[in-house]
C-alpha cells in the first residue's frame, strides 16, 4: 500500500480513537452511561453535538474554542488529545505496517494513550483500562521471541513500584506512589522487557523533572503536589515501543559499553 494513504488512514483513524478517548474518560471518571451509545455533549451546557462538532481537531478550531450554543470556552485538551493521537497513530503505522507485531500493538498503543490521557487529566489510573491493557501486553509477550525478558520486564517494572509503596508505608506511613503505578510498571515491562524498561523509566522521570521544576520554581506547585505519572510513564513507554532498540544501540555505541 501507498506509504502516503498508509499515513492517512493512521491519522483518521487516530483522530476517531483521539475524539473517542475524550469522551471515554469523562465518561468513566463520572460513572457516566453511554460509553458506546450515548451522544456526546458540551460540558458546559449538555447540548447534543452535531455531526460537524464532532469532526476531530477541525471543528474546536472553526467553532474558535468555544460552544456553539452556550458560548463557553471549551478546553483545548480536546484537540490537544486528537492531535497527540493521530501522530502516534502515523508514526507507528508508517512504521510498522505490514508486520504481525502490529496486531497487538495497535491495541497496546492505543489504551497507553488512554491511560497517558486519564491520568494526566484526573491523576488517577483507571483499572477498567490498565487491566486489559496488561492482559493485552501479557498475550503478546508470550507471542514474542523475548518472552522471558519480557517477563523478567513485568516482575522489575511492578518490584520497582511495589518498593517504593512498600518502603514509604513503612518509614513514612503514607504511600509514597499510588497502587496504580504498580499496574504501569507491570504494563511497561510486559511490553519493553527489562533492557528498555530501564532507560524508559529513566526518560518518565526526566519528564517528570522537566515538568515539575518550572512549577516548583514559580510557586504553582509545591513538594507535596501530587504529579500524574502516568502521564509521563506512558509517553516514555510509546518511545521505547516504537524506537527502543535503535535509540539503546545508539546509547551502546556512543559510550562505547556492549555490556547489555
Amino acid at each position: 500500500m501507498n506509504t502516503l494513504w498508509i499515513g492517512i488512514g493512521a491519522g483518521v483513524l487516530g483522530g476517531i480513537l483521539g475524539s473517542f478517548t475524550t469522551m471515554l474518560v469523562w465518561r468513566l471518571h463520572f460513572e457516566e452511561k453511554g460509553i458506546w451509545w450515548g451522544r456526546s455533549r458540551c460540558p458546559q451546557c449538555r447540548r447534543n453535538l452535531t455531526a460537524i462538532e464532532l469532526v476531530p481537531i477541525f471543528s474546536w478550531f472553526l467553532q474558535r474554542g468555544r460552544c456553539k450554543k452556550c458560548g463557553k470556552w471549551i478546553s483545548v485538551f480536546y484537540p490537544l488529545t486528537e492531535v497527540i493521537f493521530v501522530l502516534t497513530f502515523v508514526l507507528f503505522g508508517l512504521k510498522f505496517w505490514g508486520e504481525t507485531s502490529l496486531f497487538w500493538m495497535g491495541p497496546s498503543v492505543f489504551l497507553l494513550l488512554v491511560l497517558w490521557v486519564y491520568d494526566a487529566r484526573f491523576l488517577e489510573v483507571d483499572r477498567r483500562i490498565s487491566l486489559p491493557a496488561i492482559g493485552i501486553a501479557l498475550l503478546w509477550a508470550f507471542l514474542r521471541e523475548e518472552t522471558s525478558s519480557l517477563l523478567i520486564g513485568g516482575i522489575v517494572g511492578f518490584g520497582f513500584y511495589f518498593l517504593q509503596y512498600w518502603l514509604t508505608m513503612k518509614l513514612l506511613k503514607k504511600p509514597g506512589v499510588g497502587l496504580g503505578d504498580l499496574e504501569l510498571g507491570l504494563l511497561m515491562g510486559l511490553l519493553l522487557g527489562w533492557k528498555l524498561l530501564l532507560p524508559a523509566l529513566f526518560l518518565a522521570y526526566l519528564l517528570g523533572t522537566l515538568w515539575a521544576v518550572p512549577l516548583l520554581v514559580t510557586g504553582k506547585a509545591s513538594r507535596k503536589t501530587a504529579l500524574p505519572m502516568g502521564a509521563f510513564l506512558m509517553p516514555a513507554t510509546l518511545v521505547f515501543l516504537y524506537a527502543g532498540e535503535e535509540i539503546l544501540n545508539w546509547y551502546l555505541q556512543t559510550t562505547g559499553w556492549s555490556g547489555l
